[in-house]
């Protein structure tokens, strides 16, 4: 079974558009870490593009598709927003099994081992509720044609969808049937949508109508995961800091791709493991001249002394100004596994508050509500939620401190209680709280 991955720009050939990131580079840095992680796991791994994809992804950072083939400029009438089309399409030319991938997940083991005989793969069952609902009673009115795959859901007697982030099978026989549905699906009624109403139709002929041409058929679906989510409420997908010891799947789909503090942990995983791509793509960035000038002279070896100072600076609490920003975050990337490890072991550490972050007070609804914004490397800053607790936290960590000495000294702020369950819930409550703090970087750790 091989691993496919399709990429079309919707008949427009510009560098900066984001496909719904929060910026155009986590987009292009999406589909680096995408296909190197691919590659990593799987012995083939092809692409189906455009020319323009062509142009980027592979003339200019060269990513290490096994076989390219430029195919979907066939697709340039259809309106630029009916990007889920590709995929179907790209389905449509296979002729032997396959698992499509989409460019926003990202993998840290095999997935072709778990599913080489199964009839049918998605990642998983999703429940469709008012999110996906709204979305129909907006497009309703201009359907003129709706095939039989779609009535459950339009009539309200089927609330299911499968999600996409993963799609294959070796039932090709019924993927070409359900493609040319799906297209027939889209042919019949393109021309009466609105730009906006293209957006939402996305969802209904890709993850809808699969899922309704399966319960046509009595296909069995194989599930990568066996939860059932609701449509809009995907918990745990950015996780960065839990892979690969904790998560070996990522799939940032929706409010993901537009979340600051989950962009920046990619950019840092693609900064520390594929430093020579993330140095290509931001050269690529300033020799466009995008009004920008990004890290584009990261290699394996200053980043290990970048690193390497970062620690020492980190045992002083004195901190070099030039590039802190950025030593700040390669040393990040990876220390939670520490935190969570040492917490395991009761191996003690040290707590550094980091200097890059102003708490400030903001008044929504005639509620105030505590926060801090985090200085980010060449991006906008991180906001983080406080309370109560968080200050005093914070207060405490204003001096680099033991993580024993910490808990010790919290301790004086809560009601004694000796019962060995209470004990446990506040070490809970604060090291959930320490480990944000390290994701949203501020804090830093170092063993002794």
């Amino acid at each position: 079974m091989k691993i496919i991955q399709s990429f079309w720009a919707g008949n427009q050939k510009d560098f900066t558009n984001s496909y719904g990131w929060l910026d155009y580079k986590y987009n292009w840095m999406s589909w680096i870490l995408s296909c190197h992680q691919l590659v990593k796991y799987h012995k083939d791994v092809e692409l189906f593009t455009d020319s323009f994809g062509y142009e980027i992804l592979i003339e200019k950072l060269q990513l290490p598709y096994t076989k390219v083939h430029v195919v979907l400029d066939e697709l340039n009438d259809y309106h630029k927003d009916l990007w889920a089309l590709a995929k179907i399409r790209t389905f449509q030319l296979q002729n032997e099994p396959f698992l499509h991938v989409d460019g926003d997940v990202f993998v840290w083991e095999s997935l072709t081992d778990k599913f080489s005989n199964s009839n049918l793969v998605t990642q998983n069952l999703e429940v469709t509720t008012g999110y996906y609902r709204n979305r129909w009673d907006a497009i309703r009115p201009n359907i003129n044609y709706l095939p039989e795959e779609m009535k459950g859901f339009d009539e309200d007697t089927c609330n299911l969808a499968c999600n996409m982030g993963i799609i294959g099978g070796t039932n090709i026989e019924f993927f070409q049937d359900f493609c040319a549905r799906s297209i027939e699906f889209v042919d019949q009624n393109t021309k009466a949508w609105s730009d906006q109403d293209n957006l939402n139709f996305n969802v209904f002929f890709e993850q809808v109508f699969f899922y309704g041409a399966c319960l046509k058929s009595n296909q069995k679906i194989d599930f990568l995961f066996q939860e059932t989510p609701k449509d809009n409420l995907y918990i745990g997908f950015g996780d960065f800091d839990k892979v690969p010891y904790r998560k070996t799947y990522l799939h940032l789909l929706g409010v993901y791709k537009r979340h600051g503090a989950v962009c920046k942990a990619m950019e840092i995983y693609v900064m520390q493991h594929y430093t020579e791509m993330y140095s290509k793509l931001m050269g690529l960035i300033n020799e466009l001249n995008l009004n920008t000038k990004e890290i584009d002279y990261l290699t394996k070896d200053n980043v290990f002394e970048l690193v390497t100072e970062f620690e020492e600076e980190l045992k002083t609490n004195q901190f070099e100004s030039e590039n802190f920003l950025l030593k700040r975050d390669l040393y990040g990337g990876g220390l939670t596994q520490i935190f969570d490890f040492s917490l395991e072991e009761k191996d003690d550490f040290n707590i550094v508050l980091l200097n890059c972050f102003y708490k400030k007070t903001i008044i929504e609804k005639e509620t105030s509500i505590d926060i801090i914004e985090i200085k980010e490397n060449n991006s906008v800053y991180n906001q983080y939620e406080v309370d109560e607790i968080d200050l005093i936290m914070l207060d405490e960590l204003s001096k680099p401190t033991l993580y024993s000495d910490f808990i010790e000294k919290l301790k004086t702020y809560f009601d004694d209680d000796t019962e060995e369950d209470s004990d446990d819930e506040f070490l809970l409550l604060i090291n959930n709280r320490l480990r944000n703090y390290l994701v949203y970087k501020i804090i830093s750790i170092y063993l002794n």
